[in-house]
């Protein structure tokens, strides 16, 4: 997987919240009359919440958190994942993990979050392995948003299988850290439901 990290981190803060929500409300106004019904339900939430105006999002010290990046005709977006909250919620919820061999999942793994330094790596495994496949967030690829390391390390040595938690669309919208995450993940579900008139 090619790693845009650098450049994410780079132009992410740059990104205008309102001005994101304003382009999707006036592209749906204008695709038909179901997508006008949507982007006024959109534009009454943005009157409503002063949401737009928390961004960047403060990740909080002790918490473990996960920046997953989106880039947007508007720019480049953080979303917020709080991977404590995701342990928390498999604990739960009695979430089971899969068995994956390594070759099979490595391509979840964004290059750009491996820090090939063993001298510099801090394990943490606090968390378990997690991945995430969304048509809205990841363009329907396995995109892994803790234990990089665990699964470059278990490619690298041959393992035979891994356990990933693997979550899809719906199923991780409680992971979001922040509620503009959470709005935006909603917001693009709604926009692309619209252009592609699938209701």
């Amino acid at each position: 997987m090619e790693s845009k990290i650098e450049f994410y981190e780079k132009t992410y803060k740059n990104f205008n919240p309102y001005q994101h929500f304003i382009s999707r409300i006036q592209e749906m106004e204008q695709k038909s009359s179901y997508g006008a019904e949507v982007a006024v339900k959109w534009l009454e939430f943005l009157k409503e919440t002063r949401i737009h105006e928390s961004y960047p999002v403060i990740h909080p010290i002790g918490q473990e958190t996960f920046s997953l990046f989106a880039e947007f005709p508007t720019g480049v977006f953080e979303y917020a994942l709080d991977i404590d909250g995701a342990t928390a919620l498999i604990k739960a919820k009695g979430i089971q993990p899969v068995s994956f061999s390594p070759s099979k999942i490595i391509e979840a793994v964004d290059q750009g979050n491996i820090n090939k330094d063993p001298n510099r790596i801090k394990p943490n495994h606090k968390n378990p392995i997690m991945v995430l496949q969304s048509k809205y967030l990841t363009n329907d690829k396995p995109y892994c948003i803790n234990g990089n390391h665990r699964i470059y390390e278990a490619y690298q040595s041959n393992y035979e299988q891994i356990e990933v938690f693997v979550f899809r669309d719906k199923e991780f919208s409680q992971f979001f850290y922040d509620a503009l995450s959470e709005a935006i993940y909603f917001l693009e579900i709604d926009y692309n439901n619209v252009i592609s008139e699938d209701r």
